[in-house]
């Protein structure tokens, strides 16, 4: 069955140092897109997760977001910025050796100066957790995308269903059209010609040339063609959302060969619920991964 691009999940998981709360949105999309939000830039986490995606989606757009709340404040210790007071030190020789100022940096004065101190807080996460995590999420989101999608693929089957039984009325309808066109031809013949006697090969000459140029047999095959694809396409477990997408607009193109084709009215008024139940099925189509 079809996943469907569109869902939500939402994990939270506890733990002694804190909670944490991961969320996923999926949008439609022509492509595969992620936005990954971390507690902290973790460029290692982020691409091990861009690869989890990967694995458990093909299309659509993605936002996962991980949060991180400390069950107790840390107390953030401080740590020298070994880089600033090198820098410091050097402008220090630079200016005795430049301008012959005496004196010496001692460990007062250089605590005192700015930048020296660096504090950091602690939001990182063990990787395996943030992995495991986001591992349950995304099989939270798979299910929510199976869920709507065995709904979308129920819709589907039911408007082929429809159409299926349109083109058998079109089927049936048939005969009496080409019935009708030779009665009219009949009658106009006789009009003109102001005689109770017709040619008859004439008659049947005209009906060959009007079957010939008006024949739908072609289409309705080839749209039932269409119709058997789509529904072994539905079954598969692949990413089917583009290739159902061709397969409708191949359905459309059959159709309107037909409407074109046929100066009927019977036929024409299945031809528009065809092409209805078409245009449905394209919009829910555009919603499968």
């Amino acid at each position: 069955m079809p996943n469907s691009m569109t869902g939500f999940a939402r994990i939270e998981k506890e733990f002694p140092q804190g909670k944490i709360m991961c969320e996923a949105r999926a949008l439609n999309s022509r492509y595969l897109e992620m936005n990954i939000r971390l507690p902290r830039p973790d460029y290692a986490a982020e691409q091990k997760l861009r690869d989890l995606i990967k694995k458990n989606v093909r299309r659509g757009k993605i936002d996962v977001t991980i949060k991180w709340e400390k069950a107790v404040e840390e107390i953030t210790i401080p740590r020298i910025n070994e880089n600033i007071v090198g820098q410091y030190a050097a402008m220090a020789r630079d200016l005795k050796d430049t301008y012959g100022i005496t004196g010496d940096l001692t460990v007062e004065s250089v605590l005192g100066l700015k930048d020296v101190f660096v504090y950091e807080e602690n939001h990182s996460l063990a990787e395996d957790v943030v992995t495991t995590i986001c591992a349950a999420l995304l099989d939270a989101l798979n299910e929510e995308r199976g869920r709507e999608g065995s709904y979308i693929a129920g819709d589907l089957t039911e408007r082929m269903e429809t159409i299926g039984a349109t083109v058998r009325e079109i089927e049936a309808g048939w005969p009496g059209v080409i019935t009708a066109h030779e009665e009219k031809l009949r009658a106009k013949i006789h009009e003109v010609t102001q005689s109770s006697e017709i040619d008859e090969s004439r008659i049947l000459q005209e009906l060959a040339i009007y079957m010939e140029r008006l024949d739908i047999s072609e289409e309705i095959v080839r749209l039932r063609g269409h119709l058997d694809n789509f529904r072994t396409t539905l079954a598969s477990e692949d990413a089917i959302g583009r290739k159902l997408d061709f397969i409708i607009q191949e359905m459309v193109r059959e159709t309107n060969t037909i409407g074109s084709k046929s100066n009927d009215l019977y036929i024409n008024e299945r031809v528009i619920r065809i092409k209805v139940e078409i245009e449905k099925m394209r919009e829910q189509v555009q919603n499968i991964e």
